[in-house]
Parts: C-alpha cells; sequence; structure tokens
C-alpha cells in the first residue's frame, strides 16, 4: 500500500462561515412564462377570430371587386379569370367544385362556352395513343378521362398555345409537376387589391379552391397553355 504523504490526516477542514443554501425565488421564469400563456389565451382568442374574420371579409370583397373589373372586359382570358375567381368566394352561391381538373372545365364551360370535357374525349378517341398511358384503359372513356389532370395537360398541349412562364396572361392555365409526382394546375388571375398587377393563381389544393400567390412556388412547370383565347 502507498503511504499517506500527509501522516494521520484523512480529511481537510472547512474554516469559515456555514455555507447557505441559495433561497428559492417564487416568482422563477417558468412563472413568469405560465401567466404570459394564460394572458395571451383569454385576451388573444377574440383578437385572433377578429383578425381571421376581417381576412375572410377583405378576402371576398377583394375577389367581388376583381370579378366586376374582368367582366368590364372583352377578352377571353378576363372572362376565364372572373369565373376561376367565383369558387373562391366560398358562399352558397358560388360555383362549386371538388377537384382541379373540374374547376378548369367548369370556367370554361362558364367563361367561353367551350366544353372540354367533350372536346378532350373527341381528341382522345381519335388519338388515345398520343394521351399518358397510366391507368391501363385500352380507350378512350368520357366519364374518367377528364377528371385527369395529365389527360388536360396533353389536350392543351395538343390543342393549345403553349407560352413560357414570364409570357402568360391572365386565364392562362399553368401545370406543375408536384414533388410526389402528381399533376397540378391553376389559372392565372390578377392578385388582390394592391397586388392587382401582379399575377396570382386560382387552384384546388386540398379540398379547397384558394386565391394565392404561389406562381414561382411550384418550381416544376409542365405548360403554360392559352386555349379559346
Amino acid at each position: 500500500m502507498s503511504r499517506n504523504p500527509y501522516g494521520n490526516l484523512s480529511t481537510i477542514e472547512y474554516i469559515g462561515a456555514r455555507p447557505q443554501k441559495p433561497k428559492k425565488n417564487f416568482f422563477g421564469g417558468w412563472v413568469i412564462l405560465v401567466i404570459a400563456a394564460a394572458m395571451a389565451l383569454i385576451f388573444g382568442r377574440p383578437l385572433l377570430s377578429s383578425v381571421k374574420a376581417e381576412q375572410v371579409t377583405a378576402s371576398v370583397e377583394a375577389a367581388d371587386e376583381i370579378i366586376a373589373s374582368l367582366n368590364r372586359s372583352n377578352a377571353a382570358g378576363d372572362k376565364i379569370a372572373s369565373a376561376a375567381l367565383t369558387f373562391t368566394k366560398n358562399d352558397k352561391d358560388a360555383l362549386k367544385v371538388n377537384s382541379t381538373s373540374e374547376m378548369i372545365i367548369k370556367c370554361y364551360r362558364v367563361a367561353i362556352g367551350l366544353d372540354i370535357k367533350e372536346l378532350l374525349h373527341e381528341d382522345m378517341t381519335q388519338a388515345f395513343s398520343e394521351y399518358p398511358q397510366l391507368w391501363y384503359e385500352r380507350e378512350a372513356n368520357k366519364e374518367v378521362d377528364s377528371t385527369r389532370v395529365p389527360n388536360i395537360l396533353r389536350f392543351f398541349h395538343r390543342s393549345g398555345e403553349d407560352f413560357q412562364h414570364s409570357e402568360m396572361q391572365i386565364g392562362d392555365v399553368m401545370f406543375w409537376t408536384l414533388p410526389d409526382g402528381n399533376a397540378h394546375a391553376g389559372i392565372v388571375v390578377p392578385g388582390p387589391g394592391q397586388h392587382n398587377n401582379e399575377k396570382w393563381i386560382v387552384h384546388n389544393w386540398q379540398g379547397s379552391v384558394l386565391w394565392e400567390n404561389k406562381l414561382k412556388d411550384f418550381t416544376m412547370v409542365s405548360g403554360c397553355y392559352r386555349f379559346g383565347h
């Protein structure tokens, strides 16, 4: 065993005042956070509800204003954009749609009297092999084919005018490929209020028709088409 160099000393004695435990502060940081959260819950919810209500009202008013302006024009593109904006109002008098393809078909039918469903079926009947072969179909099916965005994209590619992103106009139909590989589409419309000079889109997203500044968010552009105007 090694020898203790300090002889019989085996402990160290502390000489001085006895250390005192720090006193707990009842109003610590966590208490302040709890109080702040409670105040935000009590006073913030009515304010948030009020802000949301104002935003919805403003959105409907902005849509009505843009629609009225577009309806003064005889341009087919403006009429298509006006029809698209009608879907965003979410009132009982607005047209209802459940998908992107249905929105495009109804916009063309209401705005300029073109039946995309019928025209697409006629073209697929004559040139079925030119359309995407993704659903193991052997022939054109009028009730199903027009519900698929890739088919509408191919119809516009065959029948409409294709434009670069920088050349798009109000009423054009934009197509994108989403990161998950699905096809998506929207109609180019003016922005609301002070954004009137900007180009926004109306599109069906997760079950709702939205009026959004999303042209630059969807980067995988499949085409920008102008058909019927």
